[in-house]
């Protein structure tokens, strides 16, 4: 978690588009350029999956900016990102690797598991089980008449996918069809 809150601070940095341009600038110099292209790319990627998925369930993709989303939801990303980038995750058997870009799911629900779009059904859980219901924010086990708020976030080909109940839903409510 010490390198999810090192990097949560740096997304807050306020020199923060110069240190990105700087790192972008070493990378190239580097001759790792292909991967910047190849991360960009992805990126477009995963946002069209998003915006697919949020149309399919007739809502629209939040412009919610990454630290507007509250600390569990910044952090458990940026500790799924950062076990993945250190290789301490598991993956699925197509073995996602950061050093490949591509667009890549991981759940609050199962930690330390990362799957190319392919493999998403390994994220799933029973529908109507305990952990099903299980607020991401704040661990109430909702009954089988309440609602769990399923929503993902994503940082360049990282999608974060998690639950929330009433009380820790933090986007406005879909006005009604």
């Amino acid at each position: 978690m010490n390198l999810a809150l090192a990097l949560d601070d740096l997304l807050g940095h306020p020199d923060l588009a110069r240190v990105v341009e700087d790192a972008r600038t070493h990378t190239e110099a580097a001759g790792y350029g292909w991967l910047l292209d190849q991360a960009g790319a992805a990126t477009q990627h995963t946002q069209r999956i998003l915006a697919a998925i949020a149309a399919e369930g007739g809502g629209d993709l939040l412009p919610v900016t990454f630290t507007q989303h509250p600390d569990w939801v910044r952090l458990g990303l940026l500790d799924s990102l950062a076990t993945w980038i250190t290789g301490q995750s598991s993956t699925c058997l197509h073995g996602p690797d950061p050093m490949r870009p591509q667009p890549v799911v991981a759940a609050a629900w199962k930690p330390g598991l990362i799957v190319c779009t392919a493999c998403v059904r390994l994220l799933s859980l029973r529908k109507g089980s305990p952990k099903d219901r299980t607020c991401d924010g704040c661990g109430t086990v909702v009954p089988d008449t309440g609602d769990i708020w399923a929503n993902a976030t994503s940082y360049g080909e990282f999608v974060y996918r998690f639950g929330v109940c009433d009380g820790c839903r933090y986007w406005p409510v879909p006005a009604a069809a």
